[in-house]
């Protein structure tokens, strides 16, 4: 959400910025810009050190029998 909100802003000061020097500002000049820092504010936000919920999280593990020998243990005694 704030990216979108970061992207409509900026697309918008932008536009103003262009009808107040003169210049031609329509909607594809808007969805361009909104795109771009759209995609900028994203990268910046992935890039981010702040630890996330998913890095956090303790991780998930399977309950695993303990008592299974393996089959090279029973190989090796028979051999013996």
């Amino acid at each position: 959400m704030k990216t979108a909100l970061i992207s409509v802003l900026t697309a918008t000061l932008l536009g103003f910025a262009a009808f107040a020097g003169g210049r031609h500002f329509d909607a594809a000049d808007f969805t361009a810009i909104m795109f771009t820092t759209g995609l900028v504010a994203w990268t910046i936000g992935q890039y981010s050190r702040v630890p996330r919920a998913m890095t956090m999280a303790r991780p998930i593990r399977l309950p695993a029998r303990v008592n299974v020998r393996s089959a090279k243990e029973s190989a090796n005694r028979q051999a013996a």
